[in-house]
């Protein structure tokens, strides 16, 4: 777990080119710099980043609130600050914004393989939804997961 847990903050657009570093880093499918930046000033984003205490950012969390639902589109943390509970951090304060912001349920896609996020996502209490068959760019599927808010 974080021995000192870091800030979790609203994610900024100045915060794009970071986020796309890290999600260089950590995520098979890279977003850009101006993918974040639209990400973040569509009506219904929601982004968290969590920093340290220089402010640099180590992780983010980000999603979209449409009808009542909280759709998370990506999440990744430095590889250098994995297995410590700041994943789990982001998508549970993002989950709790999303229910204050009206959300009554969350759901994401997440790749078949990815063993480590499957298991943060059934720790915090998602539930298989679907299967999504070449959802990803290179013919992986994705597992539809959701629970209520």
């Amino acid at each position: 777990m974080l021995a000192e847990p870091p800030e979790l903050r609203p994610a900024r657009i100045a915060d794009a080119a970071a986020l796309a570093r890290i999600a260089a880093a950590s995520l098979p499918e890279a977003w850009s710099p101006g993918g974040f930046r639209a990400a973040l000033e569509a009506p219904t984003g929601v982004g968290l980043v969590a920093v340290d205490r220089a402010g640099e950012p180590l992780g983010f969390a980000l999603g979209s609130c449409v009808a009542g639902e909280l759709e998370i589109a990506t999440v990744a943390v430095e590889p250098s600050r994995r297995r410590r509970g700041l994943g789990r951090a982001l998508v549970g304060e993002l989950l709790a914004r999303g229910r204050a912001g009206g959300a009554r349920r969350a759901s994401l896609e997440v790749r078949a393989t990815n063993a480590a996020a499957r298991a943060l996502y059934a720790g915090l209490g998602f539930r298989t939804l679907g299967e999504r068959a070449r959802y990803y760019r290179d013919g992986e599927g994705a597992t539809l997961l959701g629970r209520a808010l």
